[in-house]
């Protein structure tokens, strides 16, 4: 696999869990009860995380490799509990999301072709911020001169 796809794996699977935390949010909201504001907010950090770690931003790749690391860790210990207290199906289940979210940790941490693709990318948005910023600081010395 490319690293184009590793990169649009991981980022879909943020943004997937993102979305449904700020669906489950809304649902909630619309019966009347009151949302956990923590859920509510991780999953909008998800989907913001994931735009820019599409982009390049190093800051949104740090960001989601310590949420897969915390999230891979919990996710492992919870499904091993349901497992041993005997609810094979959902334990299972949340064995799997473990096995995913350590997918996105390993692309994020370990991947040359994800990081390589990265790289390129994150060299590109920097290129890009700072002709914005000269562009920016430009038009404000037209607008100054004027006066």
């Amino acid at each position: 696999m490319s690293g184009k796809h590793h990169m649009l794996a991981v980022a879909g699977f943020f943004f997937a869990t993102g979305a449904l935390g700020i669906l489950s949010a809304t649902v909630l909201l619309a019966f009347g009860h009151s949302p956990n504001i923590v859920s509510s907010a991780s999953g909008v950090a998800y989907v913001v995380g994931a735009y820019y770690f599409l982009k390049g931003s190093r800051p949104a790749k740090i960001f989601l490799t310590v949420m897969a690391a915390l999230a891979m860790l919990l996710e492992a210990i919870i499904g091993i509990l349901m497992l041993t207290d005997g609810l094979s199906p959902m334990g299972l289940f949340v064995l799997l999301l473990a096995g995913l979210t350590g997918y996105c940790f390993y692309g994020l941490q370990l991947s040359k072709v994800l990081n390589a693709e990265f790289d390129r990318r994150s060299e590109t948005y920097r290129l890009e911020k700072g002709k914005a910023a000269q562009r920016y600081y430009d038009e404000l010395e037209q607008g100054n001169s004027g006066e």
